[in-house]
């Protein structure tokens, strides 16, 4: 079983990461997991618990969607809110029905938001 991602989360940004940084390291961090459980021989508990990790991650990005301290354009709140849900759809689908080639948009998804997290070197 995988760590709780709050956790993780909150581990990874005391280190000298910027919050986007340790965004970046989640999102990163999700991906690898949801690729191993792809990739690898089929094991439905890391199959699960990478989808398990990968939701509570979504399902904090989509609790801070809703703080009132959220200085996002509306646009922007808006396509991370409609790309949050088709992860949790996803996500659905892939419990309901396991099977590797589920993961693939996940992983996909994930690791470009972890790209567009990562500060430019």
């Amino acid at each position: 079983m995988y760590p709780n991602p709050a956790n993780a989360y909150r581990k990874t940004s005391k280190l000298a990461l910027s919050p986007r940084g340790a965004e970046a390291e989640a999102f990163s961090k999700a991906a690898r997991l949801l690729h191993q459980a792809k990739t690898g021989p089929f094991d439905y508990e890391n199959y699960a618990s990478a989808l398990r990790f990968n939701q509570r991650l979504w399902t904090i990005i989509q609790a801070d969607l809703g703080r009132d301290g959220m200085h996002l354009p509306a646009e922007l709140r808006r396509d991370i809110l409609n790309l949050s849900l088709y992860v949790d759809k996803q996500t659905i689908k892939a419990l309901t029905d396991p099977k590797a080639e589920h993961l693939g948009a996940l992983v996909e998804i994930d690791r470009t938001v972890a790209r567009g997290l990562t500060p430019a070197a």
